[in-house]
C-alpha cells in the first residue's frame, strides 16, 4: 500500500506538470536543459535509479527543488520519448536502449565545473587560494565556476569563518581582490586539510592509484595541480622504500609533495630556518636531496633546498631521523615513559588494569611518537575509523582524549581527534591481546564409558588446550545435577543442549576433525569477550595521593612565583630565570636547566597559539622539586617559533619543573595546568595581567578539580 508520503510526491509532480501545461498554452518558451539538470539525469541514468532523499543530499538542494527540477526535465524531454518517473520516493529514467544512447551522448558535454555541488565548489575556491600568493578577483571565480556574485560573496562568508578557525585571513579589500594572509606552513596544513574534507579518503586513494575515474575528482586535482606535478609528486615517493605500506601515511606525503612541487614550478618556494635545511643534509639526505633534483631537472622545475627538505619532512613514516629518541631529544622523556604515562591515566580514568607487555608497550611508544612529531610540524593525518573507533571503543576513546591531554600539553602538544582514535586503537588492541591471552577457559569432559577412557580423553584434550586452561571430568549423572556454567563441554555422546552452554560431541579418541573444531570452537569463545572496556563501569575508589604528594602539591601553589624580566633575547632570558631559581635553591645546576630549556626551544611547539604565552616544561633529577612560576617581560614582547615553523608573539614565560622520577600523580597535576591552557581561555590572559592573589586561587582551583568532572568533558 502507498503511503502518504508516496502520494504527496505525485502531487507535487502532477502539479509541476499542470504549471509547465499551462506555459505551453500561453506560448512560453522551453528552455534547454541547465547543467544542474544534465547532472541530475546524468545521476538518474544509472539502472536502479536514485532515490530522491540521496539525490537532495546530492545535489545539496531540497527535495521539492528536485521535483521541481524533475518537472522540468521531463517537459524538455518529451519529444525524446524519455521521462523521469517516480516509484516509492525512486526517481528512475524511463527510456528505451535507443533513447537512452541518444541520452547518454547529449550528456557527455557536461562541464566538469558544473559536476561541483555548492560545497564542493567552496572548498575548490580556498584551495585555489591557499596555492597562492596573489589575490583574485571574486568576478574570476563567477567566471570559473558560472555562478553569481552573490553566491561568490556567500561563499566568501563561509570561507573567511573557516580560515580563521585554521589561524589564517581572508583579506577581502577590493583594490586587491580575495587574498589569504598567513604563514605558508599553517597554509599547507591547511589546505591537506581540505582537500580531505572534499571526498573520502577511501575516494581520494582510489583516483591517486588510478582505479577511479571520479570526474569531479579529476577536475579538482588537475585544475589545481596538473598531471605533471602529480606524476613528479609520485616519482618522487617512489624514491622512498616503502616496506611498510600505509596508505593514508602514503596520500598525506603525496598531497604534500605535491604541493611542494606546484610551489617550485610556480616559483615560490617555502623558507625553512637554515639549520634545520645544514641538519637534513648532514644527517644523510644528500642521496635523496640529489635524487629529487635529478628529477625536477628533467622536467625542469627550478629546485629548492628548502623544498627537499619540506618534502624529505613529510616522507611516509618517516622523519629527519630514524631514530626515535632524537625526535623526543628536546623533550627529556623517552618514548617508553610516555606510553606509560598515558596509560596510567587511561587505567586510573577506567578504574581497569591497563599493564601491557614490553611488545605490546613499544608499538604504542613508536605510535607516541610519531604522533608526537607529526604535532609538533603540524602534520594532520586523516584517521577514516575514527567514527567506528568512537563507536567501539567508547569510553576507552574518552579516557585516551583525556589522557592524552593531561601528558602531552605539559610538552605544548595538542593532538586532534584523528591522532587520538590511532592511539586508542593501539591501546584497545593491545588490551584486547592481553585479555585474549590472558583468558582461561574452563572445559568440563563427559564420557561414560569408564573412568580410564575418561582419562584418556583427558590427556588428549589437555595437550591441545593452554596448560593454565581449567579441565574437569565429570559423569553424566553429575552434568545432569550440576548447574555450574562452563566455557566448552567436550562429550562423546549426546547431550541435551543448555542455554548459554557450548557443547561439542567428540569421539573417545579425538580425531583430527575433533582437534580442529575444538581449536575453531574455543578461539570463538576467547574472541567473544568483550574487551573494549566500552561498559566496564569506572572504579568509584581513585587512586588515593600519598601524605608526600598531597604536600608537594601544597607548596607548588604556594611558592608559586610571579615575577617581571627584561625584555632581552631568549638565551638571556632563559639564563636569568635559571640563576634566579638556583638562587632559590629549586635546581641543583642552572646551566643544564637552561640547556635542557633550549633544547625543548629547538623542537618548536612551546608556544601556546594565539595567546602570547610559552610553556617552558623541564623534567630533570637536577630540579629539587615540582615547581611553578610565571615570568613576564617588562615591556614589549619576542617572537618565538610555534606549531610547524609558525612564529608568534610572547611576552609571558609558564615554568613547570618536575623531576625525572616524579610520580604519576604529580605529574597529572601539572597536566592538568596544560590543559587549562588550551581549554579555559581566561588562563592564559590571567596568566598575562593577573596579581600573585589571583593566579594562586585559579591555579589551585585547576589542581583541585574533582577528576569526574574531567572525564565528563
Amino acid at each position: 500500500m502507498r503511503g502518504t508520503a508516496y502520494r504527496k510526491e505525485c502531487c507535487l509532480l502532477s502539479s509541476a506538470y499542470r504549471k509547465i501545461a499551462v506555459n505551453r498554452k500561453r506560448g512560453g518558451k522551453m528552455k534547454e536543459l541547465s547543467a544542474r539538470q544534465k547532472l541530475m539525469l546524468r545521476l538518474l541514468m544509472e539502472p536502479n535509479g536514485m532515490e530522491i532523499g540521496a539525490l537532495a543530499r546530492r545535489m545539496e538542494i531540497s527535495e521539492r527543488t528536485v521535483f521541481r527540477e524533475m518537472s522540468a526535465i521531463n517537459d524538455v524531454l518529451e519529444e525524446k520519448m524519455v521521462r523521469i518517473a517516480v516509484s516509492r520516493s525512486v526517481l528512475k529514467v524511463e527510456a528505451g536502449p535507443k533513447q537512452r544512447k541518444e541520452l547518454a551522448q547529449m550528456l557527455q558535454d557536461i562541464p566538469r565545473r558544473m559536476l561541483l555541488t555548492p560545497r564542493q565548489r567552496m572548498l575548490f575556491i580556498s584551495a585555489q587560494l591557499l596555492l597562492t600568493d596573489e589575490a583574485y578577483k571574486s568576478a574570476f571565480f563567477s567566471y570559473q565556476l558560472h555562478i553569481t556574485a552573490g553566491t561568490v560573496s556567500l561563499y566568501m562568508n563561509r570561507i573567511a569563518q573557516w580560515m580563521k578557525q585554521k589561524g589564517l585571513t581572508l583579506n577581502r579589500e577590493c583594490r586587491c581582490g580575495l587574498k589569504v594572509e598567513g604563514t605558508e606552513w599553517n597554509k599547507r596544513n591547511t589546505l591537506v586539510t581540505l582537500i580531505y574534507e572534499y571526498k573520502p579518503v577511501n575516494k581520494i586513494l582510489a583516483h591517486i592509484y588510478g582505479v577511479d575515474s571520479d570526474p569531479v575528482q579529476q577536475f579538482f586535482f588537475h585544475a589545481l595541480f596538473g598531471t605533471a606535478v602529480i606524476q613528479i609528486s609520485r616519482d618522487i615517493l617512489n624514491l622512498v622504500s616503502q616496506e611498510q605500506t600505509d596508505d593514508i601515511l602514503y596520500l598525506t606525503s603525496l598531497l604534500h609533495t605535491m604541493i611542494s612541487v606546484k610551489s617550485m614550478a610556480d616559483g615560490r618556494p617555502i623558507s625553512l630556518p637554515r639549520k634545520l635545511t645544514q641538519r637534513f643534509l648532514s644527517n644523510g639526505g644528500e642521496s635523496f636531496d640529489w635524487q629529487v633534483r635529478a628529477i625536477l631537472q628533467q622536467r625542469e622545475i627550478p629546485a629548492s633546498a628548502d623544498e627537499i627538505v619540506y618534502i624529505a619532512l613529510h616522507l611516509p613514516g618517516k622523519c629527519l631521523s630514524n631514530n626515535e629518541e632524537e625526535i623526543l631529544q628536546g623533550y627529556d622523556v623517552k618514548a617508553d615513559n610516555l606510553a606509560k604515562e598515558v596509560l596510567y591515566e587511561v587505567g586510573k580514568n577506567l578504574g581497569v588494569d591497563t599493564e601491557i607487555s614490553g611488545r605490546l608497550r613499544r608499538g604504542l611508544s613508536h605510535d607516541i611518537t610519531l604522533a608526537v612529531y607529526r604535532a609538533n610540524m603540524g602534520i594532520q593525518v586523516k584517521n577514516e575509523l575514527l567514527p567506528q573507533v568512537m563507536q567501539h571503543y567508547g569510553r576507552l576513546y574518552q579516557a585516551v582524549s583525556r589522557a592524552c591531554k593531561l601528558v602531552f600539553l605539559k610538552y605544548n602538544l595538542c593532538f586532534p581527534a584523528d591522532e587520538v582514535g590511532f592511539l586508542t586503537m593501539e591501546i584497545g588492541n593491545a588490551l584486547e591481546t592481553r585479555a585474549y591471552l590472558e583468558k582461561n577457559l574452563s572445559i568440563l569432559i563427559i564420557c561414560p564409558n569408564g573412568l580410564f577412557a575418561s582419562h584418556i580423553l583427558y590427556d588428549k584434550v589437555k595437550g591441545i588446550v593452554r596448560a593454565s586452561d581449567k579441565i574437569e571430568v565429570a559423569s553424566l549423572k553429575e552434568w545432569s545435577e550440576s548447574t555450574q556454567h562452563y566455557d566448552l563441554v567436550l562429550s562423546t555422546v549426546e547431550i541435551e543442549p543448555r542455554e548459554g552452554q557450548n557443547i561439542l560431541v567428540v569421539s573417545q579418541f579425538l580425531n583430527n576433525q575433533d582437534i580442529t573444531r575444538i581449536h575453531t570452537c574455543v578461539d570463538r569463545i576467547r574472541s567473544q569477550t568483550d574487551y573494549s572496556l566500552q561498559k566496564r563501569p569506572a572504579a568509584d575508589n581513585q587512586p588515593i595521593e600519598t601524605a608526600e604528594e598531597k604536600k608537594l602539591i601544597f607548596e607548588m601553589v604556594d611558592s608559586l612565583q610571579l615575577e617581571k624580566i627584561p625584555k632581552e633575547p631568549f638565551e638571556q632570558m632563559v639564563d636569568r630565570i635559571a640563576a634566579e631559581l638556583f638562587r632559590q635553591h629549586r635546581i641543583a645546576d642552572p646551566k643544564e636547566i637552561t640547556h635542557l630549556i633550549l633544547q625543548r626551544e629547538k623542537t618548536g611547539s612551546i608556544v601556546v597559539p594565539q595567546t602570547k604565552v610559552s610553556l617552558l616544561h623541564v623534567r630533570s633529577d637536577l630540579v629539587h622539586s615540582p615547581f611553578v612560576g610565571v615570568y613576564r617581560i617588562a615591556e614589549g614582547e619576542i617572537c618565538m617559533r610555534g606549531v610547524g615553523f609558525v612564529w608568534e608573539p610572547v611576552n609571558t614565560f609558564l615554568v613547570m619543573l618536575a623531576r625525572s622520577s616524579e610520580t604519576a600523580s604529580v605529574l597529572e597535576k601539572m597536566g592538568r595546568m596544560s590543559v587549562a591552557l588550551i581549554e579555559d581561555k581566561t588562563f592564559p590572559k590571567m596568566l598575562r595581567t593577573g596579581t600573585l592573589g589571583e593566579l594562586k586561587t585559579k591555579l589551585c582551583c585547576i589542581l583541585t578539580q574533582p577528576a569526574d568532572t574531567e572525564r565528563s568533558e
